[in-house]
């Protein structure tokens, strides 16, 4: 069967197309298939990097492929699960470290976004809640491990609709936090520091591509405090991870008016430094996540220019980045 359906974008117009309900095929894939908007998180209890989610054009962008396997990664290798859950692209994970779960919030489902909180039991995908008030596709989702709560803010609610509102999770019930909050943004970079206990949120985009940010706020559970607006240029869909061994906000790539770039900083608290002018091409969507088992931080695939994403994994160990075959 074959439907119309809206590509939400973060970065570049947004566009209509055909897609196909028939899944696309690639269990026996030794890696994942090119894709942009999909989610990595580390998995603790299993050691690796889980990534799942996403979608990537096809036939020059006549038609996409939406994806809802689950892969890990050991620092050399990309595991195959099973496939778990509807096809979505545009999730938030994070990882419960008292339950020793990976968590999912929101995402685009068929033709719009969606608000539920799901959990990953024994490879399973479970439906816990939903957030009506805040329907978001790529949204801000952190778990904050002092407060034992996780964190929502912002994300695309539809066509050149975004949010702007904070809300948390605290195992049992949702709590809208009523305090400043940032500008309602998408396609932003938010991860909790661990460190200090303070979750830190860069950049992203308006409602528009040309509304683009390169402000730096933290949320300490009380109150959003803009801390910087210096550093990195404004951009929006850059990679993002939280480096345990260093403390640093590491971000990667995105785009910027100037077009899509693959420059790398770190937010120590106090400032941006640039860390890196090399490393993987220039791309939006080359999401992340820190492997604390081997120190590194990973990234996979991302856009590297409409309607071209990529399959690529690279590590960077706070100096350099070098490509993974």
């Amino acid at each position: 069967m074959i439907t119309a359906r809206r590509l939400f974008s973060t970065g570049y117009s947004t566009v209509f197309i055909l897609f196909s309900s028939q899944s696309f095929a690639q269990d026996t894939a030794l890696k994942p298939h090119v894709r942009a908007h999909h989610a990595l998180v580390y998995d603790e209890a299993h050691k690796l990097v889980l990534m799942t989610s996403g979608s990537t054009p096809l036939n020059g962008g006549q038609s996409s492929a939406f994806f809802n396997d689950i892969w890990y990664f050991d620092g050399r290798h990309w595991t195959s699960a099973h496939k778990s859950g509807n096809e979505r692209s545009g999730i938030g994970l994070a990882y419960n470290l008292k339950q020793d779960r990976v968590y999912s919030f929101g995402g685009y489902v068929g033709d719009s976004s969606v608000s539920d909180l799901r959990v990953l039991e024994n490879g399973e995908w479970k439906t816990l809640a939903y957030l009506p008030q805040m329907i978001a596709a790529e949204p801000g989702f952190i778990y904050d491990a002092k407060r034992d709560r996780f964190v929502v803010f912002g994300g695309s609610a539809g066509r050149q609709n975004v949010n702007g509102d904070t809300w948390e999770w605290d195992g049992k019930e949702w709590i809208k936090f009523n305090g400043l909050n940032p500008e309602p943004r998408q396609a932003f970079a938010m991860v909790y520091d661990s460190k200090r206990n303070k979750t830190v949120l860069f950049g992203g985009m308006g409602t528009t591509p040309g509304e683009l940010f390169n402000d730096t706020w933290e949320f300490d559970g009380t109150r959003w405090l803009r801390v910087s607006e210096d550093g990195p240029s404004p951009r929006a869909s850059a990679g993002f991870a939280y480096d345990a061994n260093t403390g640093l906000m590491i971000i990667f790539g995105g785009m910027t008016k100037e077009g899509f770039v693959s420059d790398t900083w770190g937010w120590d608290g106090k400032k941006w430094q640039l860390l890196a002018t090399t490393g993987p091409s220039k791309r939006a969507m080359g999401y992340m996540a820190f492997d604390k088992n081997l120190n590194r931080t990973i990234l996979f695939g991302g856009r590297l220019g409409w309607p071209n994403d990529a399959d690529d994994t690279w590590k960077w160990d706070g100096k350099k980045w070098s490509e993974i075959e």
